[in-house]
């Protein structure tokens, strides 16, 4: 594969490539109807969320000019956590960037393909350029513009770029293919779940939380390796954890499959990062973060209505109202959560809830199952695509049997 080495400078002085930081904003400049702020925490590996609190006033919209985020851009982490990339999707609302991320905005497309621009900056010749430039503080690890300018690209024809991007875009589209269904199913089940009416404020005599689950059941630890999972694996919007690994860790929650690992901690609480446990072995037990609350189901009923009561927007406000601590760093003891009030319900229709919540959370299993075989497929075929060491055609023969 033929390429030609640029520089992101040099495409940009062509007129290519529209590359810069996100817009430094004043507190005073905070304000609704406006833009919402993308901030590095914001940005994952190809996915980009839009629920941060924080806003620019529409009256700054002179001022922050070509920093509105526009559909297509690929955004860079350029603090802190440096490299994370994602392409900005369609959104419904306007966006402004952080000063800590930078935007690269495709001008000329027969010259760049902004795809496969994404996947170069996940490439070894980009990290092998970003590890050597990267500054370091105490506070953090950055890249800064000119830094980013100075990187060398080796662009490879129109063609072969579009390839490249098409077979590692085919993975990512089923990727987000099986996110989006396990999205519908979160929110299927939370709208079952609300119709249950188990957790709506009693009428009269309520039950407490603690009469149907027991809240951080006591465990054996079975292995001088077990299985870990640490705060930041926890999902805030789909069910289920999508890596883990074997640690030695001899303190923290003991959980095992069917419970439900809630964080007691603020902010992650009100991040809502919960997640059902399933990926462990017959009788394994794992171990996770001291901030973790573990709920199981009892009474024989489904293991998978934990989840969704972990996850009700009732049970939810009874939890960041108990907080207790300091500023920053206050915490939702198991004992207050076992106070909160149920209202009674059927046992059938809990029966009925919790099969479907157990099949539906099953199905999601073997979905994240398959993405982990497709993203260690994107991962290995990246770099030698990047490096033209397997050709496309080759490549799509790979593909072809996962998507």
């Amino acid at each position: 594969m033929s390429a030609t080495s640029t520089s992101i400078g040099d495409l940009v002085s062509a007129g290519a490539l529209e590359f810069g930081d996100g817009y430094r904003t004043r507190r005073s400049e905070h304000g609704r109807p406006g833009f919402r702020i993308i901030r590095v925490a914001d940005v994952f590996d190809n996915e980009v969320h839009f629920d941060g609190p924080d806003f620019v006033s529409h009256t700054q919209a002179s001022a922050i000019g070509s920093k509105v985020g526009k559909t297509g851009d690929i955004l860079l982490t350029t603090k802190g956590t440096v490299g994370r990339v994602a392409i900005l999707p369609p959104t419904e609302e306007a966006v402004v960037y952080s000063p800590q991320l930078c935007y690269f905005r495709v001008l000329d497309h027969a010259r760049v393909e902004p795809r496969f621009l994404r996947y170069w900056f996940s490439s070894q010749e980009f990290w092998d350029q970003a590890s050597y430039r990267m500054n370091n503080t105490d506070m953090a690890a950055y890249l800064n513009m000119a830094d980013i300018r100075s990187l060398k690209i080796s662009l490879p024809r129109p063609s072969v770029q579009q390839g490249i991007a098409e077979v590692l875009g085919a993975l990512d589209d089923k990727l987000a293919t099986n996110h989006k269904l396990a999205l519908t199913t979160e929110q299927l089940g939370a709208a079952k779940f609300n119709l249950l009416g188990l957790d709506v404020e009693p009428t009269y005599t309520g039950i407490a939380l603690d009469e149907l689950f027991d809240l951080n059941p006591r465990r054996v630890l079975d292995s001088e390796t077990p299985t870990v999972i640490d705060m930041q694996a926890l999902p805030t919007t789909i069910p289920l954890v999508g890596r883990w690994n074997t640690g030695v860790k001899k303190s923290g929650a003991r959980f095992a499959n069917g419970d439900t690992l809630i964080a007691r901690i603020t902010p992650c609480l009100e991040n809502r990062k919960t997640a059902f446990v399933d990926f462990l072995g017959e009788g394994e037990v794992g171990i996770g973060s001291t901030e973790f609350v573990v709920m199981r189901s009892k009474n024989n009923l489904p293991l998978g209505l934990s989840y969704f009561m972990a996850t009700s927007e009732r049970f939810r406000d009874f939890a960041i109202q108990n907080l207790v601590g300091t500023s920053g760093r206050q915490r939702v003891s198991a004992t207050d959560l076992a106070r909160h009030t149920l209202s009674p319900v059927d046992p059938l229709e809990l029966q009925s809830f919790g099969k479907w919540a157990d099949a539906n959370l099953g199905l999601l299993g073997a979905l994240r199952n398959e993405n982990q075989v497709l993203t260690t497929t994107r991962d290995s075929l990246l770099p030698q695509l990047m490096s033209g060491k397997l050709r496309v055609k080759d490549a799509e023969a790979l593909v072809e049997p996962v998507v």
